[in-house]
């Protein structure tokens, strides 16, 4: 009896200390008991992938990878689970993948997507295709890092978003048992580093490249335009100032836009301090919602309408150019489990 009374004791203080720790605005760190394991059954192929000739060609032309942190299959993996972890945030809620949806292309269809505690980020969340061929390699709406390993840091701690530093994001790593030998098979040892975690996160998001679409069909004589994707097709290269100009083919994103890049926004100077933003991808643009830097535009029809400067298409025009711009679908990315979440039930 006195056993048990001492054990009840012990168990109101240990309660006492947590409550206290929850009062005081304290966030435990929690270790390998508080945590799933990713499911990694399946070993998928992130490098050296065989693009189409056209998707390569652009490549060889555009790929900002760094010669030092070439995509693995190993150091990507690696990169997929930081990217779906939930505790390389502060309260363990986020992670990358909360605010970049691989069922939404990568992006978010909220406006704003939320922060560990509940607050908006500035900015509609970007989305990550084809970044690997953005030449200049500057990330972010604005541009302000100049290379996705820069990037991929910075949400982790942004005092909104996820809210970590980087000493407690390593220190909360080297808590989880299925880290040290990821890092070991990525980078020929245990020791877990902010670096490590910036080059592995890089390769995982280099390594989502859409070019399974119909327009990439078509491109390797597998299918053909209907008459009016042809025509929009056509309508979307044609001279001086085209789409093509700051969205160029085949990959439809480019770093060196022949004019201003963005949307102009009262309050936000964008790139360089005068509304201009970031061209993105227009691959999967079509199935997606909230558009531009602000999510001012609901969908590509109404891109059309004469709202973004440079961007009013009227007519049997925008017609055309919607169908175009819908052979850049490509939904298998979406859906290949080697971009999934590996802490689901499911490889």
């Amino acid at each position: 009896m006195q056993t048990q009374s001492r054990f009840l004791i012990f168990c109101c203080l240990l309660l006492g200390v947590s409550i206290n720790a929850c009062t005081n605005g304290t966030t435990p760190i929690i270790t390998e008991q508080g945590a799933s394991s990713p499911n990694l059954s399946v070993a998928y192929t992130y490098a050296n992938t065989t693009f189409p000739k056209h998707i390569a060609d652009a490549l060889a032309l555009t790929d900002n990878t760094p010669t030092n942190n070439p995509i693995t299959d190993a150091g990507a993996t690696l990169g997929r689970v930081l990217f779906y972890d939930k505790q390389l945030s502060k309260n363990n809620t986020i992670s990358c993948g909360s605010c970049h949806k691989q069922e939404l292309s990568f992006t978010d269809d909220a406006v704003k997507s939320k922060g560990f505690q509940g607050g908006l980020t500035n900015r509609h969340s970007m989305p990550l295709l084809s970044v690997r061929f953005y030449q200049s390699g500057k990330m972010f709406w604005d541009e302000r890092a100049a290379t996705l390993e820069a990037q991929v840091l910075m949400p982790i701690q942004d005092e909104v978003e996820m809210g970590m530093t980087l000493p407690e994001l390593e220190q909360r790593l080297a808590t989880l048992s299925y880290y040290p030998s990821l890092f070991q098979k990525a980078f020929g040892s245990s020791a877990i580093t902010s670096e490590r975690i910036a080059l592995a996160l890089a390769q995982f998001v280099r390594s989502i490249v859409p070019y399974q679409s119909k327009y990439d069909r078509v491109k390797q004589g597998l299918e053909s335009f209907t008459t009016s994707e042809a025509r929009g097709e056509q309508a979307f290269n044609a001279g001086n100032g085209s789409c093509a100009s700051c969205h160029p083919p085949p990959m439809f994103i480019t770093s060196n836009p022949a004019r201003p890049f963005g949307l102009p926004n009262t309050g936000d100077g964008g790139a360089d301090g005068r509304g201009n933003f970031k061209s993105p991808s227009l691959r999967n643009t079509a199935e997606r919602t909230a558009l531009f830097h602000n999510g001012s535009i609901a969908d590509i029809e109404q891109m059309f309408n004469g709202r973004i400067p440079a961007h009013g298409v009227g007519g049997a025009a925008r017609a055309d150019l919607t169908a175009f711009l819908r052979t850049l679908t490509d939904m298998s990315i979406t859906t290949d489990p080697k971009f999934s979440n590996p802490f689901t039930n499911t490889p």
